[in-house]
């Protein structure tokens, strides 16, 4: 398991500490109110302490309005923290629910299995091999189950996101990118 801090020290280091702290309630927020609440009310943003959240419509709106309080309270519990300072529910067009691809239905080509057999090849521990060859596995399913889903690449640094703008550098996704090839064959 990767350590708190290790994550902290990676987010300082190039400078996205700050922003990830900022945007921290957004990203508990599912956790943190359960399916039922998350299914009608998505995070969009945080700024300066209040969190906007999207809701299909004035009837959603109203009812959570009336709950803000115990949302606040809920998630800066979780954050150990005063730090959402109030909640603001917004009427926006709602997205569609998300897709949902099983990972057990995404499978590797041999290719791809052996170029992950040559990365781990010079590893000499045989169990720290099959652990990394195991995680670079996992890696490449999840990967090709973001292409798959329609995920775009940022264009700036490259990493599949969903969202309107890309979770690690903060920039839109670029438009829709040809799969690679090997998502294109199973098609």
């Amino acid at each position: 398991m990767i350590e708190a801090t290790l994550i902290e020290r990676v987010l300082r280091k190039y400078g996205l500490l700050e922003g990830y702290r900022e945007q921290e309630p957004a990203l508990m927020w599912d956790r943190v109110v359960g399916q039922r609440i998350s299914r009608l009310a998505r995070p969009i943003w945080v700024h300066e302490g209040v969190l906007f959240v999207a809701v299909p419509n004035h009837i959603v709106q109203h009812e959570f309005s009336l709950m803000r309080e115990e949302f606040r309270r809920k998630l800066n519990s979780a954050l150990g923290a005063e730090r959402v300072k109030e909640i603001r529910f917004r009427v926006e067009s709602f997205p569609k629910p998300r897709p949902v691809l099983s990972l057990e239905a995404v499978e590797l080509s041999p290719e791809e299995e052996h170029e992950i057999e040559q990365l781990v090849v010079e590893l000499a521990d045989p169990t720290l091999r099959a652990t990394v060859k195991q995680l670079m596995r996992k890696a490449k399913i999840m990967e090709k189950a973001r292409w798959k889903l329609g995920w775009k690449p940022c264009p700036q640094c490259g990493f599949l996101s969903e969202e309107n703008f890309c979770p690690i550098c903060g920039k839109s996704p670029s438009p829709p990118a040809p799969p690679p090839p090997q998502a294109e064959e199973e098609r």
